[in-house]
């Protein structure tokens, strides 16, 4: 449901859409009246440089375009059709399928694709994760000193610059899974966990040993049983 703020946008380009391209309503391809179409975030221009940016001398965004236009707004891909999908990602000839696994195989990687084997096919069943979360998620393993070693490693090619601009331009779009994983970020990583408990709590609880210290501590009888109690006299009047 757009925003009103969203519509009022869209109708002041319609209306100067109008103005200049006569008939456009009528030459436009609409997905309301016409079948055949996909869903496709706004920041796809940005997700297919990061894509590049990260398989230097390898480009996946053509890859990675052809598989998200086979999909039915469900992220899932049938692969018995590879011959047809190299095709589309622009790799043809008797390579052209080599090829279009050996990128495959890259994004798998990279973790922007998940493939399951299907009949006689090690990769005949994909999914396709949200590619935000996975862009966030190596960006911020990259600039952590203590991050994921392997995480890191995927993520050399990724420009500062180009994250910038991605995060950006999700921010302009109202992008709220880009909102939620930065904010994510921000949390401690111990939020909502119990502190643990020390070890004279987890003694006198009985689920550990006292420390020495402690056990002499407990150990010794208190000043208030080993003291006779001296009864005072009530002196008579």
């Amino acid at each position: 449901m757009p925003s009103l703020k969203g519509k009022a946008i869209r109708d002041r380009d319609v209306e100067l859409r109008d103005s200049l391209f006569p008939n456009a309503e009528s030459r436009m391809w609409d997905r309301s009246r016409f079948h055949g179409f996909t869903t496709m975030p706004k920041t796809m221009p940005y997700i297919c440089r990061i894509l590049d940016e990260l398989s230097k001398g390898q480009p996946l965004s053509d890859t990675y375009v052809a598989l998200w236009c086979a999909t039915w707004d469900n992220a899932f891909v049938r692969l018995g059709r590879m011959p047809d999908l190299a095709f589309a990602a622009g790799f043809t000839g008797q390579r052209g399928s080599r090829t279009f696994q050996d990128r495959l195989r890259r994004l798998v990687d990279l973790g922007f694709v998940e493939v399951a084997p299907s009949g006689n096919q090690t990769m005949g069943l994909a999914f396709l994760p949200n590619p935000h979360a996975r862009i966030v998620e190596l960006y911020q393993a990259k600039l952590d000193p203590a991050g994921d070693p392997a995480l890191k490693a995927k993520a050399v090619g990724l420009q500062a610059a180009t994250y910038n601009a991605f995060v950006e331009r999700a921010q302009e779009l109202g992008a709220t899974d880009v909102a939620a994983s930065l904010i994510a970020l921000r949390e401690p990583k111990d939020a909502g966990k119990t502190p643990p408990k020390s070890k004279l709590a987890l003694a006198l609880a009985g689920k550990a040993k006292a420390p020495p210290e402690v056990e002499d501590l407990l150990a010794a009888p208190s000043e208030a049983t080993t003291k006779p109690v001296r009864r005072l006299r009530r002196s008579k009047a």
